[in-house]
């Protein structure tokens, strides 16, 4: 006769972990020893969790602590779902334990008690701290290439050529455009797009001193709460430019860069037709040394950008490719990894 109520002695309980531990299934251990299955799991777990000495009678005040008066079996299926989909919180395990037939009519734990069962487990996920990047206090520009604002342009499609962004960047003390770089057939430029367009730009006016950037992935690990620089970021601070992000959500803070997209759209794509693709490129070249000498800027009091402000020409700071592993200083990387793993000091 099945002995369902789970009243095993200790000499049966002891015989459930031996037949376990030999292979045996908790189905045909409760045939051979006319229990029901829940009673012989019930055993085998708790021989499993606690070992042989676990099996002897619990006399005394009842067990303490989260879901101390819970049903094993409860407490044991929160702890395998919660071993099985880490994601899940409180109250997701609330809501399948409901779902479970197992627990038909039980009164459930609720969340708070959940939370503090798993807490006791020790199955809570390590809560991550939210950090931003470290970057210099902001600085007003006093003089030509202070500072660089570099942003891409959304995406056109343009007739017999396909899908070009163009990478702009661009002076706002001087309002001298140092790099307009078509991306050809790609919904976004990648990481050595932009290293490509910059190289441009520094060849032709120096190194700036520093480089504002939005949160585009390419620039700024959006996924994480604590992100870790980018390669773009690591190689600017070794080539002794430091990087500085506007505010998530804020394209007013790259008012320049902004007008110059729609300024270097009207000036080189609209209305244009192009033979091949490689042609955008030296229209891009053509009209940008056209706004940067003969357009006059209502900014500048109606001179062109390199009128007003000769010493944009360059800045001083040489940049050349075939030398830029000599001028690459990793100790500037290492001294701001560094800063990331103790802000204080």
């Amino acid at each position: 006769m099945s002995q369902g109520n789970g009243a095993a002695t200790l000499q049966q309980r002891l015989e459930i972990s031996d037949r376990a531990e030999r292979g045996e299934t908790d189905p045909q251990i409760a045939i051979a020893m006319h229990f029901s299955p829940v009673t012989v799991r019930k055993w085998r777990r708790r021989a499993q969790r606690e070992g042989r000495s676990g099996l002897g009678s619990h006399m005394g005040r009842p067990r303490t602590g989260a879901l101390g008066q819970a049903p094993l079996e409860l407490r044991d299926a929160t702890r395998e779902l919660r071993l099985a989909h880490p994601g899940w919180g409180p109250q997701t395990l609330r809501i399948e334990l409901a779902r479970d037939r197992r627990f038909g009519g039980l009164r459930l734990p609720s969340r708070a008690r959940l939370a503090a069962f798993l807490k006791g487990e020790k199955l809570t996920r390590r809560h991550e701290r939210h950090s931003e990047l470290v970057q210099p206090e902001p600085q007003p520009a006093t003089a030509p290439h202070d500072i660089w604002e570099m942003d891409a342009q959304g995406v056109r499609q343009l007739d017999d050529v396909g899908r070009v962004s163009v990478i702009n960047i661009g002076d706002p003390y001087s309002h001298v455009r140092t790099e307009s770089w078509a991306c050809l057939h790609k919904m976004k430029p990648a990481t050595h797009d932009y290293q490509l367009a910059l190289r441009r730009a520094m060849l032709r006016f120096g190194r700036p001193k520093r480089l504002s950037l939005d949160h585009d992935s390419a620039f700024y690990d959006n996924k994480s709460a604590s992100p870790y620089p980018s390669r773009l970021h690591l190689w600017a601070l070794a080539l002794g430019i430091d990087v500085v992000f506007i505010h998530a959500g804020r394209p007013t803070e790259h008012g320049f860069i902004e007008r110059t997209h729609q300024i270097v759209d009207d000036q080189a794509l609209l209305g244009h037709t192009f033979a091949e693709p490689a042609a955008i490129q030296p229209v891009l070249e053509q009209r940008l040394d056209f706004l940067n000498t003969q357009y006059p800027s209502r900014a500048l009091a109606g001179q062109p950008p390199l009128t007003a402000h000769p010493a944009a020409g360059h800045s001083r700071q040489t940049y050349r490719p075939e030398y830029e592993e000599v001028i690459l200083d990793l100790d500037r990387v290492f001294r701001y990894l560094a800063l990331m793993l103790d802000p204080v000091d």
